[in-house]
Formats: structure tokens, C-alpha cells, sequence
């Protein structure tokens, strides 16, 4: 009914004026709006596009002679016939947006249900595996002396296994978090610096295996702002552990903390490993994706840190990046506000 009422002042309105300015401005407008309405039907939008070309005939044949009577009528056809077409098409156009956002949601629901379900395995072979892993460990620290070599080395085997496996399942269980929304990012104040240095650490002792250093860059001793300590320690232990992982034996690796404009801290994990073609810079914070470049002593990698890690500097309003070239090294970085 607004419609009609609309078009009937648009009429009377062109009647008086003779503005041909209106066919763009005015009688489209309601055709649009009727088109569109959520409870619209192609009958209703047939009607309107019916009632405006018939207003407009009224309007034009009222008001402007023709030298012949059937030019108005077949003005008045063609623009039912645009108006018709234009309707239908954003009506057409509606239904299907409203068919997708309906298969959207249903792929929604089956996601939530497939993160959920992933999640629940993961969680309850976590038990076995880390048991397993605990075991072995045990058996190599105080019954190594009691072993042949073969028994050691299969022992070493099934701890070197579980532990990858355990490894895989906490990414996996991240993943879950992540899509389903779980993830709930607290935020604490806490020095920067100190924290950065713990977790350096942590993986020195990693990097031993290897011969690799790894170095702390930064000009301030202290650099206190809020963060999810928990969330944020995944991100620099997986950027870590990459950077060991691809890096040569006996090298060095820089971790860099600067404050940057707008009260930006940036942290940069800067090694002299294989480096990453940048073709394939794209694929890396993906999930499950993988480049050409392999780790330097067959490491294994599941290809889900670099995405966590994304996702987790996301939450904290951040940005993380990359830097590299086939062998030439690389430079993982993210920056944070203060």
C-alpha cells in the first residue's frame, strides 16, 4: 500500500512538472523496496511495476501532446516491461540470498557439531597418549642401563612418537577452540620483556639439540601492557619452535622486541634457515598447509601453529606477518598495541 501511495505522489508529481528526471529518481525506488521486502511475492511485484507504468502513462498522456496516440502506449509498455524485469530480478536475487544464508547456517551447525566432535576425540586420546609418552620417558631415564640398544632405540621411538602425537592433538584441540568460538582471550598486564625471555629460555634448551642460539634484541629492560599471557605464549613457542625447526645446526636465531609508532610493540623471530619461497608466502597461515621448504634435521610439522597463532593475534587486536626468501632466511613477526 506505501508503495502505491508512493507512486501515486510520484505521478501527480510528474503530472505537474513533466520532470522525465523521475523515471531514474522516483518510480524505481518503490518497485526496489517492494522487491525486496522480506514477505514479497512476484504477484505483488508484478502489481507495482504494472501500477507505475500505468501512473506514468496517465501522468504523460494528461500532460504532453504526442502526435500520436499509440507512442504514450507503447512508452507505457516498455517501461512495464523495465520495471517488471527489474523487479523480478531483485526479487529473484533475495530468494536466492535467502536460500544461501539458510544453507549458511545449516553448514554453520554441521561445523559447530564437527568441532565439537573433533574436539571430544582429541581430548579423550590425549589420556592414553600422554600416558604412553610418560611411560616411555620413565623407562628411558631409569631403566636405560638395564636395556640392549634395540629395546632403547624402540623405546626412544614410542616417546618420540607419543610426543608428536601429543603435539598434534593440543593443535587439533586449539583448532576446535578457535572455529567454535571457544577461545576467550583475558587479558592481564604483564612485563613484556620478562615474558619474552622465559619462553626464550624454554626453547633455548630445544635449540641445544641443535647447536643454535638463540639471541634477545631490545633496547628497553621493561615493557608493560596487557595480554593474554596464556594465548600469547602458544604464538612465540610455536614461531619459536618453527624457527629452530628450519634452521641449520650450529646458527643463530634473534628474537627483536622495539616499540614502534602509535604505541606498537613488534616482535620479530628473524633465523638464517632454509628460507620460504614467496609464492608460497600465502599458504602459511593457513590451516593444514605445509610449503616446499622442510625442516633441517626431518623435524615434523602439522602445519597448524602458524594459523593458532593468527588467529590468537587477531584476538588481541594484532597483526602477524611474514618476511623471507628461499634460502635466505626468514622473519616471522606480529605486532601489538600497548
Amino acid at each position: 500500500m506505501i508503495s502505491v501511495l508512493f507512486l501515486a505522489a510520484v505521478g501527480f508529481i510528474d503530472y505537474f512538472t513533466g520532470a522525465e528526471i523521475s523515471f531514474l529518481s522516483f518510480y524505481l525506488f518503490p518497485i526496489f523496496c517492494v522487491a525486496m521486502h522480506p514477505n514479497s511475492t512476484k504477484r505483488i511485484v508484478a502489481t507495482n511495476a504494472l501500477f507505475a507504468a500505468a501512473i506514468w502513462f496517465v501522468s504523460e498522456f494528461l500532460s504532453r501532446p504526442y502526435s500520436n496516440e499509440l507512442i504514450p502506449i507503447w512508452n507505457a509498455f516498455i517501461r512495464f516491461t523495465i520495471f517488471l524485469s527489474f523487479g523480478l530480478l531483485l526479487n529473484l536475487l533475495k530468494e536466492r540470498y535467502a536460500k544461501i544464508e539458510k544453507i549458511n547456517q545449516k553448514l554453520k551447525k554441521l561445523n559447530d557439531e564437527k568441532n565439537k566432535f573433533i574436539g571430544i576425540a582429541a581430548h579423550d586420546l590425549k589420556n592414553p597418549i600422554g600416558t604412553i609418552s610418560s611411560f616411555s620417558q620413565l623407562l628411558i631415564s631409569d631403566y636405560s642401563d638395564k636395556m640392549d640398544d634395540e629395546v632403547k632405540e624402540m623405546i626412544g621411538y614410542i616417546k618420540e612418537l607419543s610426543t608428536n602425537s601429543m603435539h598434534i592433538l593440543n593443535n587439533v584441540l586449539d583448532v576446535s577452540k578457535i572455529e567454535s568460538g571457544i577461545i576467550e582471550i583475558k587479558k592481564k598486564r604483564h612485563d613484556y620483556v620478562e615474558f619474552i625471555k622465559r619462553h626464550v629460555f624454554y626453547n633455548q634448551m630445544v635449540a641445544n639439540n641443535k647447536g643454535i642460539r638463540l639471541v634477545i634484541e631490545t633496547s628497553q629492560e621493561n615493557i608493560n601492557f596487557d595480554f593474554d599471557e596464556n594465548h600469547l605464549s602458544e604464538v612465540i613457542n610455536n614461531l619459536l619452535t618453527n624457527a629452530i625447526k628450519f634452521s641449520f645446526k650450529n646458527s643463530e636465531i634473534k628474537i627483536r622486541i622495539s616499540e614502534i609508532e602509535n604505541n606498537t610493540i613488534k616482535t620479530e623471530i628473524i633465523d638464517s634457515g632454509k628460507g620460504i619461497p614467496k609464492d608460497e608466502h600465502s599458504k602459511l597461515f593457513n590451516y593444514f598447509q605445509k610449503t616446499s621448504t622442510q625442516p633441517t634435521a626431518g623435524e615434523q610439522s602439522t602445519g597448524l601453529g602458524l594459523a593458532i597463532s593468527k588467529k590468537i593475534i587477531i584476538e588481541h587486536n594484532g597483526t602477524i606477518g611474514v618476511i623471507s626468501e628461499a634460502n635466505k632466511g626468514s622473519n616471522f613477526y606480529f605486532e601489538l598495541t600497548k
